[in-house]
């Protein structure tokens, strides 16, 4: 199921390309299993990750103390959003229409790396058919000091990151495991939630790292041939000298 008619997504305009940078387990692990991974909140690096931003804590005190809300109710909500790390499963992609060196050099761990590209259309389309209700939404970067991150959805500090990250131009599949429909699929002590998905409706190429030796590139045809995956394989030319 989908719905990104939530009040904290904001979906792209329009279809958009979409790549994973990732090694070449994961792509077999995709290609094998016919499962899109969706690691817990928590598992990320970012300690921001699903945090409020100071100056939307510095605006819920401030309304709080006019309103008269009472402050504890505030206070409560700070101490309890890193909770919702553990509730919320997330797949992350570069949202691009071309190829990033710096997602190259980020996010693999040696030369020998793919890049699935796909589109927001074909992962939505993989999405609306699981079980679990799940949403896409576009990241918002901003200054943590400055703007505030709403504080009237556990959604909002998701989909949310500082600007330091703005490079990654990232889109997120969100699941939350607490919705209703979800928690009844979710084990509650789940770091990750795999949602079914065929392959070929979900990747349209597979790029090799521009770093990667020629045999590797040969290697990554000869599995998707494999696994009866029948999409361009295409070695990155980003690092070649120019010919004219």
């Amino acid at each position: 199921m989908l719905d990104n008619k939530h009040e904290a997504m904001f979906p792209p305009t329009g279809n958009c390309t979409l790549w994973r940078y990732t090694d070449l387990t994961k792509l077999l692990s995709l290609l094998e299993n016919h499962q899109l991974f969706f690691p817990r909140a928590d598992q990320f690096d970012d300690p921001y990750e699903g945090a409020f931003s100071r100056a939307g804590v510095a605006l819920a005190r401030k309304q709080a103390q006019k309103s008269g809300f009472p402050a504890k109710s505030v206070e409560m909500m700070i101490r309890n959003a890193p909770r919702f790390r553990e509730g919320m499963f997330i797949s992350c992609w570069n949202a691009a229409e071309y190829e990033s060196a710096a997602m190259w050099k980020l996010y693999l761990q040696s030369p020998e790396g793919v890049a699935i590209r796909a589109d927001h259309q074909r992962l939505c389309a993989v999405l609306e058919k699981s079980p679990l209700m799940a949403r896409t939404s576009m990241v918002q970067y901003i200054d943590y000091d400055q703007a505030p991150v709403p504080m009237n959805n556990g959604f909002f500090p998701f989909v949310h990151k500082r600007l330091s990250f703005a490079h990654e131009s990232e889109l997120r599949a969100i699941i939350w495991s607490w919705e209703d429909v979800n928690q009844k699929q979710i084990a509650a002590d789940a770091t990750s939630v795999s949602i079914d998905v065929e392959p070929k409706d979900l990747i349209q190429a597979i790029h090799v790292s521009p770093s990667a030796p020629l045999w590797f590139g040969r290697l990554v045809e000869q599995l998707a041939r494999r696994y009866g995956l029948d999409v361009p394989v295409i070695r990155s030319t980003l690092y070649d000298r120019p010919a004219y």
